[in-house]
């Protein structure tokens, strides 16, 4: 479990910091007054904390020495002060705090709380230092690191091209503009033609104060630019408000290609970056690509009789049997109403007609429970393949069968014609 160790002897900001730390999960919290209270806390057999959030001035350590006392035990730290004058600013940051925060405003106490959320998420976003001088790029590596980012390097733009293609967790590259094979620009030209701005953010650098250089790497496709000297909290904020604009636009797009009800993939999806993704998958002989379709039996009189409520339950219900049908290289998706579909990647015929009977007998031994009613669920499945079809043709012949399988009975599952 994660634990914070906050260390605050003013008993209004503990209640509002232990508040807000519980508000991003930070449940765990070993509260210390003084510099004494925080040697014991570490000295406790629970565990050493991930997180310090300490004020600078307690009653026996009145100059920082709590920072000290932190990077001794390797505890990544914010410091959280209303003691401002910038010979100490500048003093605790150079010992590699993460951040140096004022309790200057409201605002204050919310910064560090979304900071906080970040740190959690950030070990699992990759960014790239691309620079040809060591010396800067481990410097700056460093400071990147700080907010607990998993950083690569480069020391070339071939060299940073090879790391992208193979870790797709980077979100993030910063670059300078002299480097021996191609300059800055040229990486980021190449780079762009396989990436787009909404999905790697790119920082420009450079040591030489020029505004062309600057121009240039934003037509080129860069989102921002700074100077080498800038100061680790400029960089870093930075790399947080460029971060941000790529959440928000995946967020967006999330939104725009899922369901909202179901969370599962909706018809825009599956027909727009669905149907360009089945054009590359193969087939043999063995295994090939199928296209299912699938319409719940009687949903109307399910709305009619029980309420849209348990309408939306059922749907939720069936939609979460379909996604632990699908694997994961499958596409699983809500076409609107009561109607699905899945398309199966790299199958045999009898593995994708055996998962599909198995969906039958499930649902019909697993009523759908919701506010004390139970109401069996059933569905009815045309089956066809993909094979050189295109995904919309496919579907029209799954459709067919979807048919062929209503006027016959439902609650079954028809692949052959």
């Amino acid at each position: 479990m994660q634990t914070t160790l906050l260390v605050e002897d003013a008993a209004f900001f503990e209640k509002a910091i232990v508040k807000k730390l519980h508000e991003v999960g930070r449940h765990q919290i070993m509260v210390a007054r003084t510099y004494a209270e925080a040697e014991s806390c570490l000295n406790l057999p629970i565990g050493e904390p991930d997180l310090a959030l300490v004020d600078l001035t307690l009653p026996d350590a009145l100059n920082g020495e709590i920072v000290d006392l932190c990077a001794e035990w390797n505890i990544p730290t914010i410091v959280f002060t209303s003691r401002f004058d910038p010979k100490t600013r500048r003093k605790v940051l150079g010992k590699g705090v993460i951040d140096y925060v004022l309790k200057d405003s409201p605002g204050s106490l919310n910064y560090v709380a979304d900071l906080i959320r970040k740190l959690a998420q950030n070990p699992k976003i990759g960014i790239l230092v691309v620079d040809d001088a060591p010396v800067e790029r481990e410097t700056i590596a460093q400071i990147v690191s700080r907010h607990l980012y998993k950083v690569y390097q480069a020391d070339s733009a071939d060299e940073a091209l090879k790391i992208l293609e193979a870790n797709k967790d980077i979100k993030l590259v910063l670059t300078d503009y002299f480097m021996p094979d191609k300059d800055g620009f040229d990486f980021l030209k190449t780079m762009r033609r396989s990436r787009n701005p909404e999905q790697i953010g790119v920082i420009g650098m450079s040591s030489f104060a020029s505004s062309e250089n600057r121009v240039r790497f934003l037509k080129y496709g860069a989102a921002d630019f700074v100077d080498k000297n800038c100061s680790p909290e400029e960089l870093l904020l930075r790399i947080s408000q460029n971060l941000d604009y790529i959440y928000r636009i995946e967020e967006l797009n999330n939104l725009a290609m899922r369901d909202s009800l179901t969370g599962l993939y909706n018809r825009r999806f599956l027909l727009e970056q669905g149907a360009i993704a089945v054009k590359t998958w193969s087939s043999d002989e063995e295994v090939g690509n199928w296209v299912a379709l699938l319409d719940l039996d009687s949903f109307k009189e399910i709305n009619d009789k029980l309420g849209h409520d348990f309408g939306d339950a059922v749907l939720t219900d069936f939609a979460r049997h379909l996604s632990i049908l699908g694997q994961s290289n499958d596409i699983v998706a809500r076409l609107g109403g009561d109607e699905f579909c899945i398309v199966f990647k790299s199958r045999s015929e009898d593995e994708v007609v055996e998962c599909l009977e198995n969906l039958l007998t499930t649902l019909s031994e697993k009523p759908v429970q919701h506010n004390g009613d139970a109401h069996s669920v059933r569905t009815s499945i045309g089956l066809a393949p993909l094979a050189d079809l295109e995904l919309t043709e496919a579907m029209k012949e799954a459709d067919k069968r979807l048919y062929a399988a209503k006027r016959t009975g439902r609650s079954q599952l028809v692949y052959k014609d």
